[in-house]
């Protein structure tokens, strides 16, 4: 194994020049944008990622060892902890993305585990099908006995690298499952296992280290591209839980902030206290886009329900219901949809009712 270091800024979006060598093999990117996996600390130090990329794979060996013919090229983007990744900087992340993937055959991004799941469906919406982009990261710190970091990051640079998972869109790779970005969330605060596809399961497995090859057992469900142009802004989109005894003060908030649009996490099968009712309605006067997913870890959305507050009330007043999706990816597919200018129609067709 091989490794190509190319130096980068992590906030511009003049994207770097590369080109493929020669040699035989398969020539894989690493993006690194800190998260757990960069960390490197004990209980009396600093717990922060500060570890750049060529600097993690050194503590990786397995690489070389079941990846032989795997060239590496090294790009350090940033060493972020998973909670300060924006919108913005996911947004940067992409165009930086766009340009590698013309001189590769696969990418792989480590990020911190707290908003993997965002980063990595912004990049499957905006993005399109070329090589394998492959999302992984770290539960624990590389000084930590029970790192698990090396054994992701080996297994996410076999799927990049894998003819199985072209046009799959953005995966998830973590502790041996393989997992579309649409789909998978993280479930538990702690656990290596964290991350998973409650609807769905995972699109397919992998390890490397067992000398098992990526296996694919299916395609992600639902998939969706939203082009956009290099000098887009995002928009402002609310996400509001609800919660028993919940009133509008939060909605009216959010419309006099300026928001572009509101997602609510419903309770059940998508249906609000009756104090939502009027923010609901305040938003939809102002022709601003409501998307209704659920609290709830799994299941779908529908408006059923006749009481007030219940779907068939919220469906009334033109929400648009968004099943098998979280909050925070509704609100990135919605914020991402409402920067490229789409109509009320073309958002509806974007959530599709199952």
């Amino acid at each position: 194994m091989s490794f190509v270091t190319a130096e980068s800024k992590p906030v511009t979006r003049t994207g770097v020049a590369l080109k493929r060598t020669n040699r035989e093999g398969t020539s894989v990117a690493a993006v690194f944008t800190g998260g757990t996996i960069a960390v490197s600390a004990n209980k009396n130090s600093n717990v922060v990622p500060v570890l750049t990329g060529r600097e993690i794979l050194e503590r990786v060996p397995e690489i070389a060892k079941y990846l032989p013919t795997t060239r590496v090229q090294v790009h350090d983007f940033a060493t972020l902890p998973g909670p300060h990744m924006s919108p913005e900087m996911m947004l940067t992340l992409a165009g930086f993305v766009r340009v590698l993937q013309e001189h590769t055959d696969g990418i792989v991004i480590t990020h911190g585990t707290d908003s993997m799941e965002e980063t990595s469906y912004f990049l499957d919406l905006v993005i399109g099908d070329h090589v394998p982009i492959v999302f992984t990261g770290s539960m624990h710190t590389s000084t930590d006995a029970a790192w698990d970091g090396g054994r992701n990051l080996v297994d996410a640079l076999a799927v990049a690298g894998s003819e199985s998972f072209r046009d799959s869109g953005v995966l998830v790779v973590m502790n041996g499952y393989i997992h579309a970005a649409s789909e998978v969330t993280k479930t538990h605060s702690m656990r290596t296992d964290t991350f998973r596809s409650p609807d769905f399961g995972s699109v397919g497995t992998i390890n490397t280290l067992a000398m098992d090859e990526p296996r694919r057992f299916r395609a992600p469900r639902t998939r969706h591209h939203i082009p956009l142009p290099e000098d887009v802004e995002l928009p402002y989109v609310e996400l509001l839980q609800t919660y028993a005894g919940m009133d509008d003060r939060l909605f009216v908030a959010a419309l006099k902030a300026g928001a572009a649009g509101i997602v609510i996490e419903a309770m059940g099968q998508g249906n609000v206290p009756p104090g939502v009712v009027n923010g609901v309605a305040r938003a939809r006067e102002m022709n601003v886009p409501v998307v209704i997913t659920t609290r709830c870890m799994s299941g779908p959305v529908r408006p059923y329900y006749s009481y007030e507050g219940a779907g068939r009330e919220l469906e009334k007043l033109g929400c648009i219901f968004s099943p098998y999706l979280s909050g925070p990816k509704a609100r990135i597919k919605l914020m991402i949809a409402r920067a490229a200018g789409y109509s009320d129609a073309k958002l509806r067709e974007l959530f599709p009712s199952a």
